[in-house]
């Protein structure tokens, strides 16, 4: 069965289709995604976002498939959910092509969401760059492109915060620790997204806000200090995130494990060990990761 047949199948409205169904459009040439960008819009709406949805999770559950020319198409979708699981399903892609789309996409899609959406995916395009894996004028490039969205006043939070907390890989730039303070600072979501921001950031300047904030009120911000210590790296720290192991929060208690474990050192697995019994799966599989994550660091040869 040709391309186009195949294709067909698929996108008429008249005919179910299976998951398996969608595998031969994985690492489709050039000429398949010409194809597909004719005959794309003659499916419907509710088709084209189930198509999108399941491609996402096709890619997310099996490495073998890689469906990113598909997503390249569907970034013109005119609905916005689809371009939203088109970004999403870029997330594995660390082309500079995709780098370049989605930076449009942050700078000038007309939907909130989908723009929310390229600044979260940029992120890991932000970390490689500032390590040193992401290569000539595009660091520069996807930094200015992260402010922008951070500070445009008709973005809306949901921009900011992603684009806040992808742009803070940026260690060294001025102007993203000042968008982390101005954020911190700021009303609704924004202090947790900074606070997110902060260990990304990974400066010791915001040990401080960070060990302060683990004795907030909200969960959601325990949560998010508890993590940014584990990747801000100071072992110092560890005696403060002890407590929060008894968290009544189930997820800050799940942030906190991981934190110890990034941190390494006798106080900490002496801490995990005793939730190494512990009665909930979660807090078990996550103790035993901490743990091993702990050893490894200490002898690397170790099995």
């Amino acid at each position: 069965m040709d391309f186009r047949t195949e294709l067909n199948n698929i996108i008429s409205d008249e005919r179910p289709f299976s998951v398996a169904a969608l595998t031969f459009l994985s690492d489709i040439s050039s000429a398949d995604s010409a194809t597909l960008a004719l005959m794309w819009p003659g499916a419907g709406v509710a088709r084209r976002r189930r198509i999108a949805a399941t491609l996402v999770e096709l890619a997310e559950d099996n490495i073998e498939y890689d469906f990113s020319n598909v997503f390249h198409v569907l970034l013109t979708d005119p609905d916005a959910e689809v371009r939203r699981s088109a970004v999403e399903g870029l997330v594995e892609d660390e082309s500079i092509g995709t780098v370049r789309r989605l930076i449009d996409v942050l700078d000038s899609d007309p939907a909130p969401e989908v723009r929310a959406a390229a600044a979260l995916v940029l992120g890991p395009a932000a970390l490689r760059a500032e390590t040193g894996k992401l290569k000539g004028e595009w660091p520069a490039r996807l930094c200015d492109a992260l402010l922008r969205a951070v500070r445009d006043p008709a973005a809306g939070e949901d921009v900011h915060r992603r684009a806040l907390e992808s742009v803070a890989y940026f260690c060294d730039n001025a102007d993203v620790a000042a968008e982390i303070e101005r954020a911190y600072a700021g009303q609704g979501l924004l202090p947790t997204s900074a606070v997110n921001a902060m260990g990304r950031n990974m400066n010791t300047r915001w040990a401080p806000t960070l060990l302060k904030e683990l004795q907030s009120k909200e969960p959601a911000m325990r949560y998010e200090a508890a993590h940014a210590l584990g990747e801000l790296g100071e072992r110092a720290n560890v005696p403060a995130l002890i407590p929060l192991l008894d968290d009544a929060d189930l997820e800050v208690q799940l942030a906190t494990i991981w934190a110890l474990g990034q941190l390494g050192g006798r106080v900490a697995q002496q801490a995990l060990q005793l939730r190494s019994e512990d009665d909930d799966p979660a807090i078990q599989e996550a103790v035993d990761d901490a743990l091993t994550e702990i050893r490894y660091a200490a002898d690397p040869l170790q099995p």
